[in-house]
């Protein structure tokens, strides 16, 4: 009896033992996350965000944006977007068009005023997802150089843009905002960038060089990969050369350098 005993006892803590390596096994599994935009034609975002800055002065921006995509198939997605900006009791109204992949990778843009999604991360979903899934922990980069033109009544502009974006993942989280609760990945963001631009202006040219770096928290809905939430802090200089503009004017070499600080956090508001 005491035998039957003994090894019913052992018998026992192998089991409670074996649980426990099972559980333990099963915690240290990772979840691979397959990052991309699964939306729709037709589907709907709408998103608030508010823009503090420091320098050169404080300014509090609202910022409504209302998103719709007009195109979807299985490589390319097209959305259109306009924006309501409210500063110091003004408020104005503009609109942008991008096409991109299913991973974020702009293909073309097209706006009313100069936009340039690479150095703006306060637009929401322009996020560039991995061609392969990933764990938490796990990094990638995008790295972009792009030229452009942009035509408006007061000229032209050329530009050139350079920008490297780190991304790192942090795994899932529970995210409540406005527009209900969203199972969420986490993915960290560092970027760096370089603006030239040359603006064509009756006077003459306008040389400018902004140099900036951003860095925030963004978490994206886990099956549909549009935004949930975000918050930025973004620094960069501003320098201009207006030299050749003032020349007849009578100034010799005249320069101006201003460097700016803000924060920005975006919050989805709707989506259907």
């Amino acid at each position: 009896m005491n035998c039957k005993i003994k090894i019913l006892s052992i018998l026992v803590i192998l089991s409670v033992l074996g649980t426990g390596c099972i559980e333990d096994r099963q915690n240290n599994v990772q979840t691979n996350h397959d990052l991309r935009y699964n939306i729709d034609k037709g589907n709907r975002f709408a998103y608030d965000l508010i823009s503090s800055s420091e320098m050169p002065k404080n300014i509090r921006m609202l910022m409504h944006i209302k998103m719709v995509v007009s195109d979807s198939d299985s490589d390319l997605i097209t959305t259109r977007v306009v924006s309501t900006t409210s500063t110091s009791g003004n408020k104005t109204e503009s609109s942008y068009r991008l096409t991109m992949t299913d991973h974020g990778k702009l293909i073309k843009s097209e706006s009313e005023d100069l936009m340039i999604p690479e150095i703006q991360p306060e637009l929401p979903n322009t996020l560039v997802y991995p061609e392969k899934a990933v764990q938490k922990g796990e990094t990638w980069t995008n790295i972009t150089k792009r030229e452009g033109t942009f035509t408006s009544k007061e000229g032209s502009i050329n530009y050139t843009v350079v920008s490297t974006k780190n991304y790192t993942c942090l795994g899932l989280k529970s995210i409540s905002c406005k527009a209900g609760n969203f199972q969420c990945v986490g993915i960290n963001t560092d970027i760096n960038f370089t603006l030239n631009m040359t603006s064509k202006t009756p006077n003459g040219t306008v040389y400018t060089i902004i140099v900036g770096k951003a860095s925030g928290e963004n978490w994206v809905d886990l099956r549909g990969g549009f935004l949930v939430k975000s918050t930025y802090d973004v620094n960069k200089i501003i320098k201009m050369d207006f030299s050749e503009a003032y020349k007849k004017m009578g100034f010799g070499v005249f320069y101006r350098e201003t460097p700016i600080n803000y924060q920005t956090v975006s919050e989805l508001l709707e989506r259907r």
